[in-house]
C-alpha cells in the first residue's frame, strides 16, 4: 500500500505546488476546467490527476464523502489522504484557491 500512497501524494503535490492550478490540471488531464461545474465533479478531477500513471495494485481511489480528501480502499481497508487547503478550495469552487 505504501507505494500507492506515495505515488498518489506525489501527484497531488505536483498540482498543489504549481503556480497556476487550473493550467496544471488542464495540462495533466488534457481537459478544460469549464467541464467541471460542481464540487463533486471537481473532486473527481482531482482524483483523476492524483491517480494518473499510478499502478493502484487493486486499490480504489475515490473522493471522500466530504470532498476534502481521497479515500484509498481495498477489501474493507481504507486510508484517507487530505487534499490540502489549496485543492480543497478548488473543489469547493473558490475563484482563487489559496496557495
Amino acid at each position: 500500500m505504501a507505494p500507492v500512497l506515495i505515488s498518489v501524494e506525489r501527484n497531488l503535490a505536483l498540482v498543489r505546488e504549481s503556480e497556476d492550478l487550473e493550467f496544471a490540471l488542464a495540462l495533466e488531464l488534457d481537459d478544460d476546467g469549464s467541464w467541471y461545474r460542481t464540487p463533486a465533479e471537481r473532486a473527481r478531477r482531482i482524483q483523476r490527476v492524483a491517480t494518473r500513471d499510478v499502478d493502484l495494485h487493486g486499490w480504489e481511489a475515490n473522493p471522500t464523502p466530504d470532498l476534502q480528501g481521497l479515500e484509498i480502499a481495498h477489501r474493507g481497508y481504507s486510508v484517507s489522504l487530505m487534499l490540502g487547503k489549496r485543492l480543497a478550495d478548488y473543489v469547493a469552487g473558490a475563484a482563487e484557491p489559496a496557495r
